[in-house]
Formats: C-alpha cells, structure tokens, sequence
C-alpha cells in the first residue's frame, strides 16, 4: 500500500512540474528569444522481488529547451549580414539623394557657370554679363563647399555611428561573459542540469552581438561559450572580455578605426572587421562616401586649374592680363603615425589632367622610393622624385626609415579648398592679349583661329607677327608658313594642306608661349598677323576659349569632362544603392525564412501545449485516484483488523 502512496504522491509531484512547465512556455509565448521547453520522464528504480522485479513509478529526468545549433547559427549570420547593408543603404539613399536631386545638383551650377560665360563672351565690354558671371562662380562655389560639407558631416556621422557599435559591443560582451559566468556556476552545481533560460539570454546578446559584427561561437565543456567576431578576434573566452577601442586611422584623424583596446590604430584599422553594422558603415566609407569626395575634388580641381590658366592667358578691361580666376591648389601629404624617419615629402602638381580621383601612397623600403596609386596599385619606384600622373614627389627633404609611408589624394580636398577670387567684374579678362588678323587679299580658304598665351611671359610683343604661307617654306614641296617679327627666332612651321586642313595647332617659338590653329587650304602668299591687343574691350577671345572649357576631356587623362565626371559619379552611387537596397532585400528575406525555419522547431505552439496541458491535468487527476484507491485500501485493511 505504501508504495502505491508513493508513486501516486511522486506522480502529483511530477504532474505538477509538467504543468508548470508547459505554462511556462505559455507564459513566454511572445517572449524574444525563448525558446520552448519540455519536461522529460524517465521510470523510477525498479524493486527486486523473489518472483522478478517491480516499477516504482517515475521521475523527471530533465528540462530540456528546444534548440538547433544550424539554425541558431544561420539566424545570426543573416543577422549581421542585414544588418551590413541596412546601414550601407541608409547612408548610401542620403548621398544619392543629394547628388542625384535636380534642384541640387552640381552639374546645373556648372552650366550656369558657363552660360553666364558665354553671355559675358556676347557682351565683353558691358559691366551687367560680368557681374552676373561673378554672382554665378560664387554659387557654384558656394555648392562645391555645401556637397564637401555634408560628405564631412556624414564621415562624421559615421565616426559617431561607429563609436556606439563599438560601446554597444563591449556591453554586450560583458553581458555574455557574466551569462558565462553564471551558467557555469549553476551547471557545476546539483546534476549538471543546463539553467535553459540563462541560456536564452545568452543566445539573445549573441544575436545582438551579430547585428554589430560577425559572431563565431566556440562551447566549452563547462557550459561557457567563447565568442569571436570579425575574422577570428576573440572578445569573450569564458568569463574573460576583450574589449574594443576607437581609434584615430595612421594617415587621416577624421577617419576613426576600429582597433584592439590598448593597441594602437597603426596596427589595427579595422582590419579584423566583418560583417554587421560595423562592416556596413567601413564599406560605405571606403566605397562610397571617399571615392565621392575625391570625384567632387577633381572636378574642383579641374575647374579652377583650367580656368586660372585661361583666364591668365587674358586680357581684362583695364588692358591688365589676367589673374588667377580661382585659389590655387596644394597637394597635402599625411605621415604615418607610426613613421620613425624625418622625411618630408613634397608633391607638386604639373598637369591637373593627369590626376586621377584616388589616393596614392608613398613608401620607402630602405633602398628606394615607391608611389603607388591605390585604386589600381599602378605603381613608379625609384630614389626620386618620383612622377605619377601630371605629379612630381620630392622625397629630397629629411631622412626616411625602412618602412615610413605616407598618404596624399590630390582631388580629396579640392573642393573644401575652391574659392573664387575676383569682385571687380573688370578684372576678369574677356579679351586675348593677342590680336589675330587675315590679309584681306588672301585668296585660299585658311582659317587662323583659337589663339592661346601660355604663358603670358613674353608678352607683350615686341612687335608684329606676320605667317605668310609658302609652299616650300621646309625646303622643295614642303609646305608651312614663313614667320617674321615678334621676339626674333620664329619658324618656319610645317602646315600641309593636303594632309592636315582639318586643322593643326602651331606654338611659335621664342617664348611667346602663343599658340593657334589653322585650318583649311591657304595659297602662296596668304598670310596672317598677330598683334598685340591692349585697349580691345570688346574682343572676347578669351572668354570664348574659357567657354570651350565646359566639353573639354581635360580630367582623368583627358577621357572626361567636368560633367561627365559628376555624371559618373552619380551613376556610381546611384548603382551601388541600388545593389545595396537588392542585397538587403535578399538578406531579409533569407533573415525572415531562417526566423521561421527557427521558430517551427524551438518556438512555442500554443496549440500544442494546450494539448500537453489537458494531456497532463488528465494524467494529474489519475494519480490523484490512486492515492484514492491506497487510502480506500488502507481504510479497508485496518477496519479489517477492529
């Protein structure tokens, strides 16, 4: 009797944790991150008797939470992964925005800049044309410094964006050491049944964790579990935390970096960085954000490098040549932090056309030089100096060490730089200082056009250039012009009318630095003179070749001009958002497919522990009757013995 008493009595006990359980589930069913748990039973220890062995009901064997390694792991992956592109887009739809927007974008200044140029090159001598193309180059500068401005707010804002990710990281790592901490304990303790709920939470930071950066986990024997991030970076190992720090990038301390708490940025920069919020906003920097203000800096730079060259090829209303229309540009190189020589690079910029929208890196490896251009590693070595497109690096100032490096982008700051530096509508100058005229008695079809000064050094003339056409001006049937006047030293230069009519640029010698064009077929004797133009308002030469400026390829080796540069670049935005925005549609959905996967097989069904709470009560009220029937039957066996 005693022993059904007892299986009855352990039953209720049993039944009882069963409904605690599964309400317990219930309970939670909108819970983040629980995962479902079950009661397992297992039979009690038999009893021996004489004729064989008797059940002594049963007992809980453990609690055990519903759990899938695989799909735990994939849900954190495509955690950290939609977490990369959610922060990519965000960022990259406000740059697209901005430069892709109609009423904003760069390329109307710049066409408004060079109507205002023309208008002037209809009107030379007026005032009105002049000052409405100084109201013009101050608006176009004025949206060069508002796009330079917001790209510097958005680094900003993407140096603070990376200072939380990290805070946020060594919380949560701290969060997970403690959970280590605790379920190792509770797991030592009694029969080394896991506490599911601890590791619930644990799991949950986990997650967290991977919308930062990329989670790799590693259990220990004890219950602990050891977290890497990134490319194997250990943060958590058991109760251990290895925290994170913010530090300055070696060659730019507008850029933050990633790195190693007490290490320094020299040696990290975000190097062990993948995946997550973190991966998301070092993309949007390197691709995206940088390579932008590099564009809108070569477009700068392109602007005021042709133009002050154009417009110094002139003549302004007060018959003065012309002065730099816009600043002009430096070249700044940044040192590594880490450098240990006291070299001083210089870099001089000697043709504007040849720069390309990238950074280039210079270092010394203890016997020479290398200057490496870093968006295709196009690479010139040597003692120095050393020349890469239209640059010159003097390497001649200080003494470098093995290993010293030294960054410069000679587009990045261009536009941060671009200023204009005319108020007085007469000073900008309209005019060529030089004066082209045909013979009236000229009788071929020639035409002598596009007259240039660079430099201005040998003006004015000393007296009149005249280029008579002669058939054997470069000996017996070859052709060109006779040249007489000016400095002295003059031709003759080769022009064939049958092979070149289309048009041929010619430069005269004796450092005038005038150059021009003929075209067509002149006859013997047809000639032309150059003069000097002082005191010519209303000539607009000038203005007519800074005009040409606007469709001239003079950037990225003369493959583009200013506008196709900007039209570039938005397109590159507007291409990377878009596979940004595919991306994070892909990953959520692969996010959401893996939640569900996930949830099928460790979340809670309310439908079934509904069933498992009838099917339990129903087994709770049966071991209820039997302790009825022991108590009966013991009633019975003691009235028995009255």
């Amino acid at each position: 009797m005693v022993d059904i008493l007892k299986m009855g009595s352990g039953s209720l006990a049993n039944l009882q944790q069963a409904m605690n359980t599964t309400g317990h589930n219930i309970a939670n069913v909108n819970t983040e991150g629980y995962s479902r748990q079950s009661i397992n039973f297992e039979t009690h220890d038999y009893q021996r008797y004489g004729f064989g062995f008797m059940g002594q009901g049963s007992r809980i064997a453990s609690v055990d939470r519903a759990y899938d390694d695989f799909l735990t792991n994939q849900v954190q992956d495509f955690s950290s992964s939609r977490a990369q592109y959610e922060v990519f887009v965000e960022f990259a739809s406000r740059v697209d925005n901005l430069m892709a927007n109609s009423e904003t974008s760069l390329n109307s200044s710049i066409q408004n800049f060079f109507t205002s140029v023309a208008d002037m090159a209809a009107s030379p001598s007026t005032l009105p044309e002049r000052q409405a193309l100084i109201g013009e180059a101050n608006n176009l500068v004025d949206k060069q410094h508002a796009f330079y401005g917001l790209l510097q707010d958005l680094n900003a804002e993407v140096n603070s964006a990376m200072r939380l990710a990290v805070e946020d990281i060594n919380t949560l790592s701290a969060g997970i050491a403690d959970l280590n901490r605790q379920i190792t304990s509770e797991t030592s303790s009694g029969n080394r049944a896991l506490p599911n709920d601890l590791l619930d939470q644990r799991d949950k930071l986990i997650r967290s964790l991977a919308e930062k950066i990329s989670v790799t986990t590693v259990a220990q024997d004890d219950g602990a579990l050891n977290v890497f991030i990134g490319k194997g970076q250990p943060v958590v190992v058991g109760t251990q935390v290895t925290d994170l720090a913010i530090g300055s990038n070696a060659y730019d301390s507008s850029k933050l970096e990633v790195i190693i708490a007490g290490q320094s940025a020299a040696n990290g920069n975000s190097s062990f960085v993948t995946g997550g919020e973190l991966q998301g906003l070092l993309d949007f920097r390197s691709r995206l954000l940088d390579p932008a203000m590099s564009q809108l800096g070569l477009i700068s730079l392109g602007l005021s490098e042709s133009l002050n060259a154009q417009h110094l090829s002139g003549m302004d209303l007060n018959g003065d040549l012309g002065g730099a229309m816009f600043n002009s540009n430096t070249v700044p190189v940044a040192a590594r932090s880490a450098n240990a020589g006291t070299a001083a690079p210089s870099v001089s910029l000697d043709d504007y056309s040849q720069v390309r929208a990238s950074e280039y890196q210079l270092s010394y490896d203890g016997v020479q030089w290398h200057l490496s251009r870093e968006s295709d590693n196009t690479t010139v070595s040597g003692a120095g100096p050393l020349s890469l497109d239209g640059m010159t690096v003097d390497v001649s100032t200080g003494v470098a060490s093995t290993g010293d490096s030294f960054v410069f982008n000679p587009a990045k700051t261009a536009a941060g730089n671009f200023d204009f530096r005319i108020s007085d509508p007469r000073k900008i100058a309209a005019a060529s200082p030089i004066s082209p005229l045909q013979n009236a008695s000229n009788t071929g079809t020639s035409e002598l056009t596009a007259v240039r000064v660079d430099p201005v050094n040998g003006l004015p003339l000393a007296s009149t250039v005249t280029l008579t056409f002669n058939p054997d001006a470069m000996g017996p049937g070859v052709p060109g012009f006779d040249a007489v006047g000016g400095p002295g030293g003059l031709g003759p230069y080769a022009y064939d009318p049958a092979t070149e009519s289309d048009g041929k640029v010619i430069t005269l010698g004796g450092a005038t630095g005038i150059s021009f064009t003929v075209s067509g077929t002149p006859d013997a004797g047809d000639s032309y003179t150059l003069e000097n133009n002082f005191g010519a308002t209303g000539d607009n030469n000038n203005a007519l070749m800074m005009g040409e400026l606007q469709h001239a390829r003079l950037l990225n080796n003369g493959e583009d001009s200013f506008q196709e540069v900007y039209g570039a670049l938005v397109a590159d935005v507007g291409s990377q958002q878009r596979q940004g925005s595919a991306n994070l549609e892909l990953e959520t959905t692969l996010l959401q497919q893996a939640e569900s996967y996930k949830d099928s097989v460790v979340g809670v069904n309310l439908d079934e522990e509904a069933a498992n709470l009838i099917r339990f009560q129903q087994s709770y009220q049966a071991a209820a009757q039997l302790i009825k029937v022991s108590e009966e039957v013991f009633q019975t066996l003691m009235n028995s013995m009255r």
